[in-house]
């Protein structure tokens, strides 16, 4: 034992000894000495020699130190020290990780710094715009030095888990030639779920991106729109940049912006083919943009339909209505054919003497074809039969954006089937009921009867389970007949409640509600609904229920 690890000893036992409670008293004990002492020297002779007293009281003085260090000793040796020891180790094994943690976040900070400039050159992005574009990253690299505890806790159940952590903000730093050529590393064939998720993360970078490029095209407006021979060379720079990310340069009839275009663009990689096809509708959105601009079709009706076919397989495939990028798609969806169905000021369906233009006949004819998609065959048909019946068309004038997102559902095998007798059922799942709170919303919202006056059966029945679930007695009401009290109606407390809605031909309309099973008790195996067809105040027909049946 050196001279430090004694000292250290001899602290330790220090500690130990004032932290004991006396186990031996010296006064007491000299005191039991000098009893002693007397009564041995009565008996004792006189003849005896003895030690001289002196001494007699530092000897044991010294013994009674003796044994109050020994029972030290002991004691901080098998109670005290060991727990000490073990704490003061425990101690300097966390000194260790974090010292281990400091280093490994100091690089991997240099190495953040450096893929960062890296990308910034690669862009030519300004600092101050740049930082802006990677916050994100520079948020998850600041946080790092406040999530030590955390990170090492997580890296002692997980080796790798610092690794990870590295590879996740790093991936924030990839420009979008970077992340598309990524595609190369996927195998031959991507599924949905990796194709989306590519998309999404490739999305949410490139948008800025293109954004910051196109806000500098507006010192270029008046130049881009005399279309010369040559270019400024600033401009050919920042064309030539954006171009190597697959950044394409266009007017939208308006503006010239940069849009991104790694799918359908001319300099498409080869690979891009590996994304799952039901996901280009959302590559396509990116690639134009919205097709309606200030109310009107920027693109053809023709090029406006072949992008909306290319929407309608991502509507179908994705059920994901909680998705902002699904909604988005959904709303371009709805409108966009809306405005081709129905015409604009601008390019009108109808000749001036009110007849319908013969090159609309000819889009109704190829829609109702498929040549633009399965979801608007049947409306495009209806409308068609109406329009050459009687030279108008009741369907065309009643129609909605609901009636379009119906085509996406029923395009949905999983929401419609057909029955052996020919009738339709629909499976009340999330997906269902998601769109019937949208119609429930839509009306609240405008109170525009029209909404409910054009409806199904079943659209009919399914609006009613919702806000009937829902404690809204004011349009459960509403779609009832006169006769028929909301407060005879059998209470239950969710649209979830039931399970499927089946269609039953015969002398009077009939739906039926089947219920879960674990809602017997609370409704009945079934609801029937009977629908009766009566005359709204413009003197159309349309369906309300006119008895309900357990």
């Amino acid at each position: 034992m050196d001279d430090k690890q004694f000292e250290k000893r001899m602290e330790l036992l220090k500690k130990s000894y004032n932290r004991m409670e006396p186990q031996l008293d010296p006064e007491a004990v000299f005191a039991q000495i000098e009893a002693e002492n007397a009564t041995q020297k009565a008996q004792e002779t006189v003849t005896t020699q003895k030690p001289s007293s002196r001494w007699q009281k530092p000897a044991i003085w010294v013994a009674s130190i003796a044994s109050v260090l020994l029972l030290s000793v002991l004691v901080s040796s098998y109670v005290i020290n060991p727990s000490t020891f073990v704490q003061t180790a425990e101690q300097e094994q966390d000194q260790e990780q974090e010292k281990k943690y400091d280093e490994w976040l100091s690089n991997f900070t240099k190495k953040y710094q450096e893929k960062r400039e890296q990308m910034r050159k690669e862009l030519d992005i300004p600092e101050k715009e740049f930082s802006e574009i990677v916050q994100i990253a520079d948020n998850e690299l600041y946080d790092l030095s406040k999530s030590k505890e955390m990170i090492l806790r997580l890296q002692n159940t997980n080796d790798s888990f610092r690794k990870v952590v590295e590879t996740d903000i790093l991936d924030n730093l990839q420009t979008p030639r970077e992340r598309i050529q990524s595609i190369e590393t996927y195998a031959d064939s991507m599924s949905y779920e990796e194709s989306y998720y590519f998309y999404s993360k490739y999305s949410y970078s490139v948008v800025e991106i293109a954004r910051y490029y196109s806000n500098k095209l507006a010192q270029y407006e008046k130049v881009l729109s005399q279309k010369p021979k040559s270019l400024p060379e600033d401009l050919n720079k920042l064309i030539a940049t954006a171009k190597k990310q697959y950044l394409e340069l266009q007017y939208n009839g308006q503006s010239y912006s940069f849009r991104p275009n790694p799918v359908f663009g001319k300099d498409a990689p080869e690979y891009i083919d590996r994304l799952h096809p039901s996901v280009l509708g959302y590559f396509k959105y990116l690639a134009t943009g919205s097709l309606l601009v200030g109310g009107d079709l920027p693109y053809s009706l023709e090029d406006s339909a072949t992008n909306l076919r290319l929407y309608e397989k991502t509507l179908v495939e994705d059920k994901s209505p909680e998705n902002d990028n699904f909604n988005v798609l959904k709303g371009e969806f709805e409108n966009t054919w809306l405005t081709i169905f129905k015409g604009t000021e601008s390019n009108p369906i109808r000749t001036k003497t009110g007849q319908f233009k013969p090159e609309y006949i000819d889009l109704l004819t190829l829609i109702a074809n498929g040549e633009y998609g399965e979801a608007m065959r049947k409306t495009a048909q209806l409308i068609l039969d109406e329009i050459k019946l009687t030279g108008h068309s009741k369907a065309l004038e009643q129609l909605t954006t609901y009636d379009i997102w119906m085509g996406i559902l029923y395009a949905r095998e999983d929401l419609f089937m057909q029955t052996a007798d020919g009738t339709t059922s629909i499976s009340i799942n999330d997906g269902w009921i998601e769109q019937t709170r949208t119609l429930y919303n839509s009306y609240v919202e405008t109170r525009d009867d029209t909404i409910i006056d054009t409806l199904n059966p079943i659209n009919i029945v399914s609006l009613f389970l919702y806000a009937h679930g829902v404690g809204d007695r004011e349009i459960a009401q509403r779609l009832l007949t006169d006769d028929l009290d909301i407060d005879t109606v059998v209470q239950f407390d969710g649209m979830g409640k039931f399970k499927a809605l089946h269609e039953i031909g015969g002398a009077s309309l009939t739906v039926n509600a089947a219920v879960k099973n674990v809602a017997y008790g609370e409704i009945g195996q079934q609801l029937s609904f009977k629908l009766t067809s009566v005359v709204a105040k413009n003197g159309e027909q349309h369906y309300l229920i006119s008895a309900i049946n357990e």
